[in-house]
């Protein structure tokens, strides 16, 4: 990559810092503190927009002078911030129109953050001014490797000015009123519009419910798309100023993985560096910080930025556990095998009052350097020194890809129906496991990437599928290609109109089969599928009752109901390439059996089998022009062993040591990042 940030080096080892919550003679001694953790960079000016302009018009660079100052004197890489995340109470006072409209209709006071209106044209304009100033005065900087823009993009705002700004919106996806009624199927309850301005935002006291759906699918997703493109204006906006003035160092914001809110795939073709911050629970599974960390790196099909995880606990969560000793390292080189590039961290010192106090920190309440985090931290710091600058020109590469659909997943946030059980994440997630435990790379993509670079192509519950995609499936899978789907794919168009003719009547020609309708099993069911070699798992939340044209049965309904013995999961074969249907959603035993027999059917490059003593190694591969570098790591609390293949002249980068083949014991969150030669 080109960018300035990925010219850096050593890699950033840093977090949020926030000195302006402290007394100015308290920041030397944080820095000198840093500096022994092996700290080399800071995310500064996030929040200060109030300390920038106390009053509109009025600017105030002298705090953030010194910090920055002081920042440059000790070397510190520098990730500036441009503050536009909160606003400040004058704003909020002066002019009401910036603050949010809930979805009840209650216009929000002044207080949190992340609560300015992106059509506000107030706000637009404050934020323009603060950000110009900013790139004026802090452009040139040589030590600021990075702009943020804002902070964490998301939720959604229901106003007038949004209501005026949505149907202009849709004006330009719309040719007319009869075209935009067509596609919302706008007879449904005497909803067809006449005059655009009788359009108002779908929210819950107009169109949507309170416990999900909406009354009119294509309107809810072409809100929830419009308040996506609202805020992406936002970021364009200051990165433009941006621009204007530096027209080479990378420009990010920061994502947070698997969120609802924002079409990130859309958004990243306008960030030259995707970040996200990784603050997985106690009981996250290795396999699902792993998935969002491909999915940030499959964004752009390019490494990331790894900007916020906390090195102890979280505050926000329902049970704030402490990290065990390791695991923040641990969590760290599980980031930079799946693509990051940077390893940061929420917050430098902790804070000591407000409601992120109780969130961790390198520098804690005790402020010593003699904590456990804060010499793990060193460590780390210690470590990524010892790391080769080949290592930030690695990619990653895979045979199987698993497409990720913002637009599916909002759809099913709208229909009403068939199963409270059914969740979108949880069903990427269940397929992504599998060879996340047989350590079988997968690359996160989007509905328009190109399917021809992959071996498999998997689709979980792709609800929303698009105009032209049926096309871009049965050429792939006629050309050699293999296609994975479940229930409730290819259900509705982008409008959410649901397709006529058979459930799956598109992608026939790659399935070998239609279905005209689903069974919906409660908790209770006692439903499972058996394999053609008499293996069973358990079946859940909806059951798809197909009718066979080429395809052939792989497994099939044992059940009370009516349609015992049916297809439930099936294999067909079309050109070259076949296309496979799960009928259902499998539990983890079921799971591994379809896995090991996809794995088997098509051919994939795998020999890895879990056992009970290596269970919760990670082996993650990148590769650069000239080096290949294993990240082999135990995610879990235990001893574990792994029989490793080894290239010639290996050798772990951390210890310096060779690595020979054989059975290598990893002790509790232990990390081996093993080079080798191509």
């Amino acid at each position: 990559m080109d960018q300035k940030l990925w010219k850096e080096y050593p890699i950033l080892f840093g977090g949020d810092y926030n000195p302006e919550q402290w007394p100015e003679d308290s920041w030397e001694r944080d820095l000198t503190m840093l500096e022994r953790a092996n700290v080399n960079s800071a995310t500064i000016n996030v929040f200060s927009w109030a300390l920038l302009e106390p009053k509109e018009g009025t600017y105030d660079f002298s705090m953030l002078d010194k910090i920055v100052n002081l920042l440059n004197q000790h070397h510190f890489k520098i990730v500036m911030a441009t503050s536009t995340a909160a606003l400040p109470a004058w704003m909020a006072k002066k002019y009401p129109d910036v603050n949010r409209v809930d979805t009840h209709g209650i216009r929000q006071g002044f207080g949190k953050r992340h609560n300015a209106c992106p059509n506000s044209p107030n706000f637009q304009r404050l934020a323009r001014g603060l950000v110009e100033q900013l790139v004026k005065r802090y452009a040139g900087n040589p030590n600021i490797v990075c702009w943020h823009i804002s902070n964490e993009y998301g939720g959604q705002c229901y106003c007038d000015n949004c209501a005026r700004a949505f149907r202009e919106w849709l004006k330009k996806r719309y040719t007319s009123l009869a075209e935009l009624n067509d596609a919302w199927d706008a007879n449904m309850w005497s909803h067809t519009f006449n005059d655009w301005d009788e359009i108002v935002p779908p929210d819950q006291h107009t169109d949507e419910f309170e416990n999900g759906g909406a009354t009119l699918g294509g309107a809810s997703l072409d809100y929830r798309r419009f308040q996506s493109d609202s805020l992406l204006a936002n970021f364009k906006m200051e990165k433009d100023l941006i621009r204007a003035a530096d027209a080479t160092t990378p420009i990010t914001t920061n994502f947070m993985g698997t969120q609802k809110d924002l079409d990130y795939f859309k958004w990243a073709k306008e960030m030259d560096v995707v970040s996200w911050d990784n603050y997985p629970s106690f009981d996250t599974p290795a396999s699902f910080t792993a998935m969002s960390h491909d999915l940030m790196y499959g964004l752009k099909h390019a490494p990331f930025m790894l900007m916020e995880q906390t090195p102890s606990q979280q505050n926000w969560q329902p049970y704030n556990a402490l990290k065990d000793p390791g695991e923040f390292r641990m969590l760290s080189f599980q980031a930079m095998a799946h693509g990051a590039d940077t390893v940061q961290v929420f917050q430098l010192r902790q804070a000591r009052n407000g409601c992120e106090s109780l969130h961790g920190a390198i520098i804690s309440h005790a402020d010593s350097t003699e904590t456990r985090v804060f010499k793990e931290a060193g460590q780390i710091g210690a470590d990524l020194q010892k790391l080769p600058a080949d290592l930030l020109a690695s990619q990653k590469h895979a045979q199987v890809a698993i497409i990720f659909d913002w637009n599916s997943f909002w759809a099913l946030d709208f229909a009403l129906g068939p199963n409270v059980r059914l969740q979108y994440v949880e069903q990427v997630h269940a397929y992504y496991q599998y060879f996340y435990d047989h350590n079988v790379a997968v690359d996160m993509i989007s509905v328009d990437d190109d399917f021809n670079n992959y071996q498999a192509v998997i689709a979980p519950v792709l609800f929303m599928f698009k105009h032209g995609l049926a096309d871009k499936v049965n050429a792939y899978v006629h050309a050699g290609g293999n296609f994975i789907t479940n229930a409730m794919s290819t259900t509705v168009d982008e409008h959410d109109n649901v397709y006529q003719g058979g459930y799956f009547k598109q992608i026939e020609p790659t399935l070998g089969l239609w279905s005209e309708e689903w069974d919906v099993l409660p908790p209770v069911s006692t439903c499972q599928v058996e394999f053609n070699d008499q293996s069973t798992a358990k079946a859940n939340t909806v059951c798809s009752l197909v009718h066979l044209g080429s395809a052939q049965p792989l497994a099939s309904y044992e059940t009370d109901k009516f349609y015992d013995a049916t297809p439930a999961i099936t294999q067909n074969t079309y050109g070259k390439g076949h296309g496979f249907f799960v009928g259902t959603y499998l539990d983890q035993t079921g799971m591994q059996l379809l896995g090991d027999r996809l794995v088997d059917l098509i051919g994939l490059e795998t020999t890895y089998q879990p056992t009970a003593d290596s269970q919760g190694i990670e082996l993650t591969t990148r590769q650069s022009a000239s080096n290949r570098y294993d990240f082999l790591i135990n995610t879990t609390a235990d001893t574990r062993t792994y029989h490793y293949e080894a290239q010639p002249y290996a050798k772990d980068l951390l210890t310096g040591k060779a690595v020979n083949s054989g059975l290598l014991t990893l002790k509790p969150y232990a990390a081996l990042i093993i080079q080798s030669n191509l």
